[in-house]
């Protein structure tokens, strides 16, 4: 079994260095795009009605975007319904050409992404998955609201895996797909080195943006969602300032419904053209459930996997996880 399975077979990924968090350096995927982790990012200028929403890839970001844009359009879901996702949004890590699948390859970066974000009309909501260590100064200085979507870690990272097995084959050098064993391998290890993506290792994001937490930040539990929609939404309201009744609360309610997002034209196929460009088929919704990693992690897996969780997040009263 392979520890180094997926930083090895990487081709042209690279490594990116932090000042505090990422001294040792963070393995990035070739089609993330390198402004994203220089200064020009971080001089970023942020606007008081922006959102900033980030995540650790597969925890319900594209779902946290539809939720807040709904929020903030007061349950008016008919435009979101037909508008491709990925036009309201703005992605400082990847260029418009990789999300819509029209650069040459899914190893090249394309175009800066800056400009076109810069550009965008107000209100805007950026959606990212990018660590503390390299958001934008204004972001960190509270000059916008900011939401940071988590997902238990064993369901994230088992979609992760799903991920890169079948929607990022055309990066990696494999002979044979990637399996369970070799991507869990790496996962254990708990190293950042170890865990090639956006921002490290899950324990690295979550408790980056924990640490460095303010009134300014919302932090929004994935399973929570799914178990109790309306008490999330409203809550999500007060802190976006909206004020929401309550056939505007259930209007939300049915609207990101797994299945229904699932038919929405803009939304159900937001990485259909990506797919094509990663060489794979990796659904964007996949099953939407909480306890499907029951399915794949071995009971040794579970039990190691929460021993780490453990020794990784102590002492920094992070939110119990929600298995099931």
């Amino acid at each position: 079994m392979a520890t180094d399975c997926l930083r090895s077979y990487l081709r042209k990924g690279r490594w990116e260095y932090g000042k505090e968090y990422f001294r040792d350096g963070v393995l990035i995927l070739p089609f993330v795009h390198p402004a994203a982790y220089s200064e020009e990012t971080k001089n970023f200028k942020i606007r008081k009605d922006d959102v900033f929403m980030s995540s650790f890839p597969r925890a319900g970001t594209h779902l946290t975007c539809e939720l807040i844009q709904s929020v903030l359009n007061f349950g008016s879901t008919r435009e979101l319904w037909d508008q491709q996702i990925h036009d309201r949004l703005q992605f400082l890590q990847a260029s418009k050409e990789v999300i819509l699948g029209t650069a040459p390859s899914i190893e090249d970066p394309g175009s800066n992404p800056l400009p076109r974000a810069e550009a965008a009309q107000s209100p805007r909501l950026f959606f990212n998955h990018m660590s503390y260590e390299f958001v934008p100064n204004d972001v960190k200085r509270g000059k916008c609201k900011v939401i940071i979507t988590h997902r238990n870690p064993k369901s994230t990272y088992l979609s992760w895996f799903y991920l890169f097995r079948d929607g990022f084959k055309g990066m990696f050098d494999w002979d044979s797909p990637l399996t369970w064993e070799d991507f869990s391998a790496a996962m254990l290890t708990g190293e950042t080195k170890d865990m090639p993506g956006f921002c490290g290792t899950w324990f690295d994001f979550y408790k980056q943006w924990w640490e460095n937490r303010t009134p300014n930040m919302f932090f929004l539990n994935y399973e929570a969602l799914m178990k109790d929609a309306p008490k999330v939404i409203m809550e999500l309201a007060k802190f976006l300032e909206k004020d929401l009744n309550e056939d505007q609360v259930e209007t939300i309610s049915q609207h990101i419904k797994f299945d229904n997002l699932k038919k929405s034209p803009g939304f159900g196929e937001a990485f259909a053209r990506l797919e094509v460009l990663g060489k794979g088929a990796a659904p964007h919704m996949r099953k939407g459930k909480i306890d499907d990693w029951k399915n794949v992690f071995t009971v040794a897996q579970s039990e190691q996997f929460d021993k780490l969780f453990k020794e990784k997040m102590k002492d920094t009263c992070f939110p119990e996880p929600i298995y099931e």
